[in-house]
């Protein structure tokens, strides 16, 4: 667990540096003006609300809370799943190695993480088990049924995604993560819960803090975009959805959970 605690510390410094560089630093981003906006709010979400949240859950799960612990992992599957976006689809920057170094570093801590993870010491309970996992599938749901029409449509007639064409990038990274990463975990995780095994809380418990937070930037950035007349997104409903019910999941699944000292 030592090593995880060590390289959650070196993700939090890098996180507090890249986004503090990014927000003030002129000219960083070489994106379009859509996309400043986009990583520009993206960094304010995680400088105020990710970076001072990891440091509190490393505290206190070092202090024996298991609940801190499972948070603190939803984290750095956010910070992960976040620096992805930054280390494929921004354009080349003077702060790469970060982006560099936050994916990987957020991904052993995460692998170290779960590898200490004292399973056999904890009681899950069995309460509102049913609607956090109808949650989760509910989320691959919209998500397969928002992202992957485009993709056949493209098949079919050659006509280009939107979200391709607003962006100018060459393929979609946002398709490409969420289809491979959030959509299968979202589902594992629900099938795993609903049978009750405990690597399915775990996963829950990741994939709704990476939720919550995560539709906290959307619905930001879709506020901001919209007020300064950049674009707006009929999407707003879902990720305000996403954050709510990534909050409230979490909350009952915590309450579920239970730490059996030996």
């Amino acid at each position: 667990m030592k090593t995880s605690y060590r390289l959650s510390m070196i993700a939090a410094i890098l996180t507090a540096l890249a986004a503090t560089a990014g927000l003030f630093i002129p000219g960083l981003y070489q994106d379009s003006e859509y996309l400043i906006t986009v990583w520009q709010g993206n960094d304010w979400v995680t400088l105020i609300v990710v970076v001072p949240a990891l440091l509190i859950t490393l505290y206190l799960s070092e202090q024996g809370s298991i609940k801190a612990w499972l948070i603190w992992m939803g984290l750095l599957l956010y910070l992960f799943y976040n620096y992805a976006f930054y280390l494929f689809a921004t354009a080349f920057n003077a702060v790469f190695l970060a982006y560099v170094s936050l994916f990987a570093v957020s991904a052993c801590a995460l692998i170290y993480g779960l590898s200490a993870f004292p399973v056999q010491r904890i009681s899950f309970g069995s309460k509102h088990l049913f609607w956090i996992a109808g949650y989760l599938l509910l989320i691959a749901f919209i998500l397969v049924m928002v992202e992957v029409p485009p993709i056949i449509r493209f098949l079919l007639t050659g006509e280009l995604p939107e979200l391709i064409e607003r962006t100018d990038h060459p393929t979609s990274v946002v398709y490409a993560l969420d289809l491979s990463i959030v959509v299968p975990l979202s589902v594992l995780a629900a099938v795993w819960l609903w049978r009750e095994k405990k690597r399915g809380y775990i996963l829950a418990a990741l994939m709704l803090v990476k939720g919550a937070i995560y539709g906290m930037v959307l619905t930001i950035n879709t506020i901001i975009l919209t007020v300064t007349g950049k674009g707006g997104d009929p999407l707003l409903p879902f990720y305000a959805f996403v954050v709510l019910g990534g909050v409230g999941g979490l909350f009952l699944l915590l309450k579920n959970v239970e730490y059996c000292p030996e």
